[in-house]
């Protein structure tokens, strides 16, 4: 249950950080050159996620197939894992995607889905993520 709220969590966070509406006079940009098509823009995620002493083994051997299989995907740019140095309970994903429509491709995947299992298991707490838009000089 904890994952299926983490995937729709994640989901959530994901599709509100894709922007979109630069058509509509409420967008709150100030001009046409601070609206660009959110399908288009890179997308950074950030994704904390706090697993159970017990389970840390279990938890890095899902990890494997995931970011093999994430990084073989056609819209990946990135896909990173970190653990916390201090706390090995601690580990941060971080991700490069193409685009809005790379980061959903992904979700839908069956090793996404999969090691969603795991980590419902293996999870002490809900993660935290973060999903940013790619800021470059043409957008500046």
């Amino acid at each position: 249950m904890k994952t299926k709220i983490i995937v729709i969590v994640c989901a959530a966070v994901v599709t509100a950080a894709c922007g979109g509406n630069c058509g509509n006079k409420n967008s709150g940009h100030a001009d046409e050159k601070e609206c660009f098509n959110a399908e288009e823009v890179k997308k950074i995620i950030s994704a904390q996620v706090f697993i159970k002493a017990e389970k840390v083994d279990d938890f890095l051997a899902a990890t494997r197939g995931l970011i093999e299989k994430s990084r073989a995907e056609e819209g990946c740019i990135s896909y990173s894992l970190y653990q916390d140095p201090e706390d090995k309970t601690r580990f941060l994903f971080f991700e490069e995607w193409k685009n809005q429509a790379a980061i959903d491709f992904h979700f839908a995947t069956e090793h996404f889905q999969q090691f969603g299992t795991t980590l419902e298991d293996c999870a002490s707490k809900p993660g935290i993520i973060t999903v940013y838009d790619s800021i470059d000089e043409k957008k500046v």
